[in-house]
């Protein structure tokens, strides 16, 4: 048995061996650049860090749509997995930080056995407490802690990043079943009328004062009226099981109590922002893609920080106590204490060729972030352009439907006093008809271009002073 001295000293080897050993860090081996671009002007002021925001879509100031993306965010399949990795990677990250503290075991044997040659028999037992520490010598462990939250920061910027597509998306499609509903209503009505023409043209050809070619051209009107009736039917179902995809839900939600007034909005209850959001570079720095690129890098880095050490001596500290009998724990009490280590002399290049690898996938990273500020930038700018043109083309639109209504107005009644021919009229009919979908579709894409002029801000919702679209 140990004395209480030599035990004391044992201990006391072990603890200043921890503290001599863990005296190397990590240290970033490469740097990125700003992600400030050339096509931004820097004459705003940094945005706060909690600029971003996932309630972007209030812009539209439609109250109905608080129920319902609220259950988007909690019911959409595709925003479950990502919060479950997020809950993974923190787990990852406790897993990590628990190297920081010893490991502490226990072990129990007993032994039974009889010489047959004297017919006696022997028993024993032994018990021990062991604990074991890896210094981190060269900041290993500390650098796999960084990257592990390293991790969950990426796994909640790829929430957001996801929340922010489903959010657009969401939106988007609702705009579109919105749509759908208007022209199918305008649809209706173009059969009604194709129909009531039918009728007094099939009257005048019956009284001689027509050919037989005018009713066929308007049936043929009718019959294209009513296949569009069809179309914009089949189009609308499509696009319910689409909403009800979204919400992890089957189409019957959109006879729900949830929907229904949702069912009653109409494209003109969406509210068109006067403003823009803004466009700087500390917007395009707020992206959640921008920040998930950078932690990938991190990682990658921190990566090559531990394939650079991987071959260097470790130090590896236990000590355990033990007694060899548990029946009598008064006497053979044992202390013992062990340092070891080791380093890798010769292995082939397996290790540099490991580093090499690890700085490549460092370029990489660095290659896929420059490639993602591009991209973002190009999609920011897009987005912007694109709500400027859609804006400008809606007051084309406009005009034409009221030029489109006066003419058919017009036609109609120079054709029933028989001063203008039947295609006048057809052509007039036809042209009211289309313009009056366009001026649907041009709003609907006007307030896509807000979605996806809101969506590519990263949901910054801080408008530019005096800065009109």
């Amino acid at each position: 048995m140990l004395s209480l001295p030599l035990a004391m000293r044992l201990v006391t080897i072990l603890v200043v061996s921890m503290l001599l050993m863990t005296g190397c860090a990590y240290s970033p081996s490469t740097a990125l650049s700003n992600t400030k671009t050339a096509v931004f002007t820097e004459q705003h002021q940094a945005l706060p860090e909690n600029t971003l925001s996932t309630h972007w879509w209030r812009v539209f100031n439609v109250a109905q749509l608080e129920p319902l993306m609220a259950d988007l965010e909690r019911e959409n399949l595709n925003l479950s997995q990502a919060k479950m990795r997020i809950t993974r990677a923190q787990a990852l990250l406790v897993q990590a930080k628990a190297g920081d503290m010893p490991t502490l075991t226990s072990r129990v044997t007993g032994r039974s056995g009889r010489d047959f040659t004297t017919g006696t028999s022997s028993h024993a037992t032994s018990g021990s407490v062991g604990l074991s520490y890896d210094a981190d010598i060269w900041g290993t462990r500390a650098a796999q802690q960084r990257s592990r939250q390293l991790g969950v920061d990426a796994a909640q910027y790829q929430y957001t990043d996801a929340l922010l597509d489903i959010q657009a998306l969401f939106i988007s499609t609702l705009l579109e079943h919105i749509s759908l509903r208007a022209r199918l209503d305008i649809a209706v009505q173009n059969v009604q009328t194709s129909d009531a023409l039918l009728k007094l043209v099939q009257i005048r050809f019956e009284e001689g004062d027509t050919s037989g070619i005018e009713v066929s051209q308007q049936r043929n009107t009718l019959i294209s009226a009513e296949s569009e009736v069809l179309k914009l039917r089949n189009s609308l179902t499509l696009n319910e099981r689409a909403l009800a995809a979204l919400l992890g839900k089957d189409e019957s939600l959109v006879q729900s109590p949830l929907f229904t007034p949702v069912l009653s909005l109409s494209l003109s209850d969406f509210t068109i922002p006067d403003l823009a959001p803004q466009l700087t570079a500390d917007v395009l720095h707020h992206r959640p893609d921008i920040q998930l690129a950078i932690a990938q890098f991190k990682q990658a880095d921190l990566a090559f920080y531990e394939a650079s050490v991987a071959g260097l001596p470790g130090m590896s500290l236990s000590a355990d106590v033990g007694v060899s009998d548990l029946l009598e724990l008064a006497k053979g009490w044992t202390l013992g204490a062990a340092i070891s280590s080791a380093a890798t002399l010769f292995d082939g290049g397996r290790l540099a060729a490991a580093e090499q690898a690890a700085k490549t996938d460092v370029d990489i990273a660095i290659v896929q972030y420059r490639q993602t500020v591009i991209e973002a930038t190009q999609t920011l700018l897009n987005s912007h352009t694109n709500l400027l043109y859609q804006r400008q083309n809606y007051a084309y639109t406009l005009a034409s439907q009221e030029n489109n209504e006066q003419l058919y107005r017009l036609a109609s009644v120079r054709y029933k006093a028989g001063d203008t021919d039947f295609l006048n009229l057809l052509n007039a009919q036809r042209s009211y008809f289309s313009a009056r979908q366009a001026v649907i579709n041009g709003y609907q894409s006007v307030l896509e271009a807000v979605v996806s002029a809101y969506r590519e801000s990263a949901g910054v919702s801080i408008e530019q002073e005096g800065r009109s679209v």
